[in-house]
């Protein structure tokens, strides 16, 4: 314990020590520990102890921006605590992708959009153009060139342990690349923090191996917030085609010309064009149905399976060409792509190919046949962007490399069921599952919930009332209590039927609301400015459960002191929800369990986490569902109110 900077919390002696058990071992933990609880400290501190006395080094994977301030905060505080012989060690670097770390990109909207992939094509073909003449990325150029700046930037690096965005900021006022900087501080590091695809790609593996000349096995890997892990790997290993995409690559060949492909002779153009038919088609056949007088009907359907070879056989059967020509075909439009890639990126451009992504997405869906994905249609954009998509089932595809590391470590305050996070991602059935329970006074946190309330589709139709309690309840609270106050609703749909209502006049007070498509920093100014009205009058915040308020943003104290759970968010009964149950019901015999209660209780868990951050905060959080006490398991503490208003008041009285 001689590197943890705090007096010690309750329990986390316990979690550093297990922490250490583990390395030692070069075994798995999958810990659970409450919002709060200081687990990225106490993680810090083992891996760090650890990866000092066996050269070792440590990757810390994160999902958001945040999260990766606060491993470079707790880092900070670690080195100010270690005796001096030890400091110049623990140094370490945050990363982000080459779309928020190339200084070019910062100041180009089509190179800000574009992929890892893209852009590291764009960024090789700048710094070849460097080395063989005077044209190329000025960034990079400084780097290579200003040795005197260069140097000055380590220095202060090491010294300040800068978050990402401050040290983008101090490479653009310097025009030096931090990409490259960070290429060179890296092999220095002790600790690298990196987002998920820094992992998970292998091509980007790949190069941060080399960056820090080690391979896995000589690596500690720990996953903040592992509860996303999961859902992330599934959408990473995903592919799909949509109409706007088809549309996109006709309007490339108008541009780059409209070849014949393969000896069928068909157009590029004519070829888009009929997969955009047969995708419309097969969206109107299976995800729409037809009512008696001819008009196709939705049904609220967003998706559904698509037989096997469907897809294909429409394309063989519309072009009368063989499943050898359609091989060939596919082979002409990655080959094509390329050409159009390489013009771009000797025009100075982002070398983007719709047609090369077509080619890429039709050789991976023809050689898809595998259980551990289901192939769909979905109706995007209210119809406009129809899509065909081979979605991933299994994450564990994309986990295997987990077991290749020294040690992996994966954390998060809502991990419950543990065996179904070890079992989703292919870990090791000697995987250790830990759990342990918060650390702050009991009695600082209360959870009720009413029994005359629900989201649930069918009875808010039968029961005209339902929606009306709900916005007196919600009301009630909000107009009672001059505290600052969080309502979570289970989907910004339903937002948005409480707010088409003119429901939020009602409200005496500040009310801010979250936008689904609302930018990361409009987001954190309504955060910021709702958070001020704590110490003033109070205000009111709409938001959803599972977003990014919920999920990655803290509340100290006044900041946040009740909290209202409108409804259960469970997930939407869509053919991709019932392919993913259906293959952990066969894989597992827990379906049920594993993709719809265990994900609804985890975003019931850190919606009402954001309430209580250290030991003396206090608050209390409102289920306004009766469905609430089946989540008894994961909510020990929840009671039933009989009047709502009298038991808050009672709670913050006392």
């Amino acid at each position: 314990m001689h590197l943890f900077p705090y007096q010690p919390r309750k329990h986390q002696t316990e979690i550093i020590q297990l922490i250490s058990e583990v390395l030692s071992n070069h075994r798995h933990l999958v810990l659970e520990s409450g919002t709060g609880s200081g687990k990225t400290v106490c993680a810090l501190t083992a891996a760090l102890e650890y990866a000092l006395n066996y050269d070792k080094k440590i990757v810390y994977i994160t999902r958001t921006n945040s999260q990766q301030q606060q491993v470079l905060l707790e880092l900070r505080a670690i080195r100010e605590h270690a005796e001096e012989s030890l400091k110049p060690r623990l140094f370490g670097v945050g990363i982000q992708g080459r779309a928020n770390m190339c200084l070019q990109a910062r100041y180009n909207t089509e190179l800000s959009q574009g992929t890892a992939e893209e852009l590291s094509k764009f960024c090789a073909a700048e710094k070849k153009k460097v080395h063989t003449s005077r044209k190329g990325c000025k960034y990079y150029r400084n780097v290579i060139e200003d040795e005197e700046k260069v140097e000055e930037t380590y220095r202060w690096v090491r010294e300040k342990l800068p978050y990402v965005e401050d040290f983008i900021e101090y490479c653009d006022r310097k025009d030096l690349c931090p990409y490259e900087i960070n290429k060179e501080l890296i092999r220095d590091a002790i600790l690298v923090v990196v987002p998920y695809i820094y992992v998970f790609n292998p091509i980007i593996r790949n190069m941060l191996l080399d960056w820090l000349s080690r391979d896995e096995d000589d690596l500690i890997l720990v996953v903040d917030e592992a509860h996303n892990l999961p859902d992330y790997l599934r959408d990473l290993f995903s592919s799909q085609l949509s109409y706007w995409m088809l549309k996109a690559c006709i309007e490339e060949v108008k541009t780059y010309g409209d070849p014949k492909v393969s000896i069928s002779q068909i157009s590029v153009s004519k070829f888009c064009k009929t997969l955009s038919e047969i995708i419309r088609d097969l969206r109107d056949t299976y995800v729409y149905s037809i009512l008696e007088d001819g008009i196709r009907n939705r049904n609220d359907k967003q998706d559904a399976f698509l037989p096997s070879h469907e897809f294909e056989t429409e394309i063989l059967s519309r072009l009368s060409i063989t499943s050898k020509q359609l091989d060939q075909i596919i082979e002409d439009l990655l080959v094509f792509g390329e050409k159009i890639q390489e013009y771009k990126q000797q025009q100075g451009k982002l070398p983007r190919s719709y047609v090369h992504h077509l080619g890429e997405f039709l050789e991976f869906w023809m050689n898809l046949e595998s259980e551990q994905y289901a192939k769909l249609v979905v109706d995007a954009s209210n119809g406009r962007n129809p899509r065909i998509e081979a979605y991933c089932l299994d994450p564990s595809i994309g986990a295997s490399v987990i077991k290749k590391f020294h040690a992996t470590i994966h954390m998060s305050g809502t991990l419950q069921p543990l065996e179904e996070y070890r079992d989703s991602m292919g870990l090791p059935g000697d995987t250790i599952l830990s759990s342990f329970p918060s650390p702050f006074p009991k009695e600082n946190r209360r959870i009720l919930y009413v029994t005359d309330a629900t989201t649930k589709y069918d009875e808010i139709i039968k029961d005209r009332d339902i929606a009306g309690r709900i916005e007196n309840y919600i009301s009630s609270v909000c107009n009672t209590f001059p505290r600052n106050t969080m309502v979570f609703f289970p989907s910004f749909n339903i937002l948005s039927m409480f707010q088409s209502k003119d429901f939020f006049k009602k409200i005496r007070r500040s009310v801010y609301v979250e936008e689904q498509k609302m930018s990361q920093s409009a987001l954190m100014d309504l955060v910021s400015d709702f958070k001020s009205h704590g110490a003033k009058d109070g205000a009111t915040m709409f938001s959803v459960m599972g977003g990014r308020i919920s999920e990655g943003m803290d509340f100290p104290a006044s900041q946040l002191e009740i909290a209202l759970i409108v409804g259960i968010p469970y997930p939407k009964p869509t053919a991709r929800q019932r392919g993913l149950q259906h293959y952990y019901e066969m894989k597992f015999r827990k379906g049920w369990e594993y993709t719809v209660e265990a994900p609804t209780a985890r975003k019931l868990v850190q919606s009402i986490g954001r309430l209580i951050r250290d030991e003396n905060d206090r608050g209390i959080a409102v289920i306004l569902d009766w469905r609430a006490k089946r989540f008894k398991k994961y909510l020990e503490d929840l009671r039933e109110s009989k009047d709502l208003i009298k038991d808050i008041q009672k709670f913050i009285e006392n």
